[in-house]
C-alpha cells in the first residue's frame, strides 16, 4: 500500500514540474486488486481485453469461493486490501452489500444497469445473467427418459445418475431460495432431500460438475447454462435442458454476475474504469462470446454462435436482489435438509 502511495506522489511531482511525458499524464496507469470467485477460465479473457485498452494499470485478481471471498471481504473490512470484488451470485453480493462492503457507484453505465440488477445506489451491478439448466450425457440416456423440470431431479428413477454444486456454491443457493419463493418451503426441502436420496454427486464446483457430464461420470448435472456451450465447444457428448417451460410451470431461474468497488478503496478511479470497462461494450463482448453468457446489457452485444436467446424462455418471476432476504432461512434449511 505504501508502494502506491509513494507512486500517487512522485506522479503528482512530476507533473507540476512538467517533466512527466504526455504519455504518462494521458493514459490512466496503476495498480488494482481485484478479489474474484470466478474462474480463472471465465475471467481471463476479459482481463486480457482490457489490459489491451489500459495497458498501464497491473491488475491482480486473488480467486476463492464466494464463502471464502465474503468472508475475506468482511475480515478486511476495516483496512480492506481489495479495490473491486467480481462475484458469481447475487445473493452473496447483496449480503455483503448490506454489511457496506461496497461504495456507492453513479457510474453512467451502472445506473443504465436495470434496477432489479443492481444496487439502488450503484453499489454492485450484474455483469452478466445465466440461466439454471440440465445438461446431459447423449450416450447415457434417452430423450424420452430426460426430465423437464427441476422439480423432477428429485424422482427415485434418476438415482445415481445427478451431479449437482454443493450449498458451498453460491448459484445453488440462489437456486434454493428462488424454489422456496416459487414452490414453497415444504417442497424445496422434499427436493434437497430427494437429491440426496438420489445419491447426487455434490461439488462445490460446476466445472466439475459439467465435465463429469461429458466424461460420462454422472448422466444429468445441475449447472447454469453457459456451462453447456463450453462442454459443447470442447465435442462432449452434452445435450441441454432448458428446465420447467410447460405452461403451468414456474420458468427457467435465472441468477448474475456481478460487480462492485471495495468501500475504502484507495484506487477508486481506476477501480471506476475496471467497473465501467467490465459493462462498456468490449467488455461485454467478451462475456458473451468468450464465456457463453447473456451479457447485462442484450442491444449491440450478439450472443455467442448457438447460444440460445433468454428471450427464447420463460423466466421466473422473482426479483434477484430480493432472494437475500431469505438467505440465511435457506442456508439453514438446506444444511438441516443434509445437503453437503
Amino acid at each position: 500500500m505504501q508502494s502506491r502511495i509513494l507512486t500517487f506522489f512522485l506522479v503528482a511531482i512530476l507533473a507540476t514540474l512538467g517533466v512527466m511525458p504526455l504519455a504518462a499524464q494521458d493514459e490512466p496507469s496503476g495498480e488494482l486488486i481485484v478479489y474474484s470467485t470466478r474462474s480463472e477460465a471465465l475471467f481471463t479473457a476479459v482481463l486480457e481485453a482490457f489490459n489491451e485498452e489500459f495497458p498501464d494499470i497491473e491488475v491482480t485478481v486473488v480467486r476463492g469461493s464466494n464463502g471464502e471471498m465474503g468472508a475475506r471481504l468482511l475480515e478486511e473490512q476495516d483496512n480492506p486490501q481489495a479495490d473491486v470484488f467480481v462475484n458469481s451470485d447475487t445473493l452473496t453480493m447483496a449480503s455483503l452489500n448490506e454489511e457496506g462492503i461496497f461504495e456507492p457507484n453513479d457510474s453512467e453505465l451502472v445506473m443504465a444497469v436495470p434496477e432489479e440488477f443492481r444496487a439502488d445506489d450503484g453499489s454492485y451491478a450484474a455483469l452478466t445473467f445465466r440461466g439454471r439448466v440440465i445438461m446431459y450425457n447423449t450416450e447415457l440416456i434417452d430423450e424420452e427418459d430426460l426430465p423437464t423440470s427441476l422439480l423432477d431431479l428429485a424422482d427415485p428413477k434418476y438415482a445415481g445418475m445427478i451431479g449437482s454444486a454443493d450449498s458451498t456454491n453460491g448459484a445453488m443457493l440462489g437456486n434454493i431460495v428462488a424454489l422456496n419463493r416459487l414452490v414453497g418451503e415444504e417442497a424445496t426441502t422434499e427436493w434437497i432431500e430427494g437429491l440426496i436420496a438420489n445419491e447426487t454427486v455434490f461439488s462445490g464446483s460446476h466445472t466439475d460438475i459439467r465435465r463429469a457430464v461429458g466424461a460420462g461420470e454422472v448422466t444429468l448435472g445441475l449447472v447454469n447454462h453457459y456451462y453447456y456451450y463450453q462442454s459443447l465447444a470442447e465435442e462432449a457428448p452434452v445435450g441441454i435442458i432448458w428446465p420447467d417451460q410447460g405452461e403451468d410451470d414456474i420458468g427457467l431461474i435465472v441468477n448474475s454476475t456481478s460487480i462492485g468497488i471495495i468501500n475504502g478503496t484507495e484506487d477508486r478511479e481506476i477501480a471506476e474504469i475496471f467497473v465501467d470497462f467490465m459493462l462498456s461494450e468490449a467488455g461485454q463482448d467478451v462475456y458473451a462470446n468468450g464465456n457463453f453468457e447473456w451479457p447485462i446489457f442484450s442491444e449491440g452485444i450478439e450472443l455467442a454462435e448457438g447460444v440460445a436467446s433468454p428471450d427464447e424462455f420463460m423466466i421466473a418471476d422473482i426479483e434477484l436482489k430480493s432472494l437475500v432476504d431469505d438467505l440465511e432461512a435457506s442456508q439453514e434449511q438446506a444444511l438441516d435438509a443434509g445437503l453437503p
